[in-house]
This record gives C-alpha cells, sequence and structure tokens, in this order.
C-alpha cells in the first residue's frame, strides 16, 4: 500500500509540470477565433454554395499598427473579395478597405460592392467574451442596379470556452441611403476549434441555412 501511495504521489509530481507546459502553451497561441487578428495565413473552406479559397498576408506596419491584406475566391470561382485592414495594436481599433467583384446577392446579379469601415473590440467577462463592432459606408454598382450608397453595422461577437474551443454570431444590418432598396438583417453562427498555434477548424451557418466548413493555416 505504502508503495502504491509512493507511485501515485511521483506520478503526480512528474505529471502535474506536464499539464502546466500544455496548458501554458494554448495560452500562448495567437486567438484565431479573432476576427480582427494579425497573421498570415492560407484556407480552403467547402459548403452548399461551393468551394472558398483565400490567402492573406499580415504583420507589422510600424511599433504601433499592423495591417492585413486578404484576397478570396469564393463559391467556386463565382465572385472575389479584395480587403486591407490597418490596427493599432494598443488600441485594437482600426478601419477596413473592403470590395466584392461579380456576386449575385439581394436579388441583384453580377454586382460590385466597395466600403470602407472603422471597427474596435470590446472585451467582456475577462477577455472571454469579445464583441468586435464594425460599422461601413459603401456603395454597389453594376449594369443591372443603379449606383447605391449603404451603411451597415455587424457586432461579431465570439465566446471563448477555453483556450482551443470557441462559438460565435455575427448580426449584420445593412440599409441603403438611395438608389436600389436595401432594408435587411443577417445571421451567421460560427464555431471553432484551434488544435494548434497555426491550424484551426471553423464551422459557418447563416439565417438562409447556408453552410461552409473551414480549414486555416497560419504562417
Amino acid at each position: 500500500m505504502t508503495i502504491k501511495k509512493i507511485a501515485i504521489t511521483a506520478l503526480s509530481l512528474c505529471s502535474a509540470p506536464l499539464l502546466a507546459n500544455v496548458q501554458q502553451s494554448t495560452e500562448d497561441w495567437p486567438d484565431l477565433s479573432d476576427p480582427r487578428a494579425v497573421y498570415s495565413s492560407v484556407s480552403i473552406a467547402a459548403g452548399n454554395d461551393g468551394v472558398n479559397l483565400s490567402a492573406t498576408y499580415g504583420g507589422y506596419l510600424n511599433g504601433l499598427y499592423k495591417h492585413k491584406f486578404t484576397v478570396e475566391a469564393m463559391n467556386d470561382l463565382e465572385y472575389y473579395n479584395v480587403d486591407y485592414m490597418v490596427i493599432n495594436a494598443n488600441t485594437e481599433t482600426g478601419f477596413a478597405l473592403e470590395s466584392t467583384w461579380s456576386r449575385d446577392n439581394w436579388k441583384i446579379d453580377d454586382h460590385n460592392d466597395t466600403s470602407v469601415g472603422i471597427f474596435t473590440k470590446i472585451p467582456l467577462m475577462g477577455n472571454q467574451l469579445n464583441v468586435y463592432p464594425k460599422l461601413d459606408v459603401g456603395m454597389i454598382w453594376g449594369e443591372d442596379i443603379k449606383t447605391t450608397t449603404y451603411v451597415k453595422l455587424d457586432a461579431t461577437t465570439r465566446y471563448s470556452i477555453d483556450h482551443m474551443f470557441w462559438v460565435g454570431v455575427t448580426p449584420t444590418y445593412t440599409y441603403a441611403m438611395q438608389g436600389y432598396e436595401l432594408n435587411e438583417w443577417e445571421v451567421t453562427f460560427d464555431a471553432g476549434v484551434q488544435l494548434s498555434e497555426a491550424f484551426s477548424f471553423v464551422a459557418h451557418i447563416d439565417d438562409d441555412l447556408d453552410f461552409s466548413f473551414d480549414v486555416v493555416f497560419t504562417f
């Protein structure tokens, strides 16, 4: 019995540092659930609308500011997104320039969309719950639509279950100020698992029941 107690005690003493190191290593991982996090990556997604391909370059502009440039081919090369973002690393606020080309959306065929927006991060519950509000002003144009200006507000929200698992929701409201009549609410739900500091898997579904599964590799 004494030998058993000694063995259990020795095992506990040996395993405790290992478990602590595993927990510490996950705490040091970059937060891939953060939609404003800056890193370079490639990703591939598949869903009921087809395959999406994405490539991102991210890095520092100087000591305070980081930037990220993303190119995406969506829905089996049906349309394309080109986005650029700058963020202040201290305040976690910034601006984004976003564009979409040759998309069919809102019952409008083959239109283009360009916007500029500002965003910030609101940490809650000791950074376990984070809200990322963003306000955009944009313009839609194309052969089948007169030029339309709009405002868009979204509030991406992420809840970290632990250092690996997270869930989220993004409600979005778009209102056209002139041109094509737009007064739309959309909601997307997300769930993800970060398996290492450079690899994550994410599932999405929106209020139209369109879904996709992303595999993301960072470097």
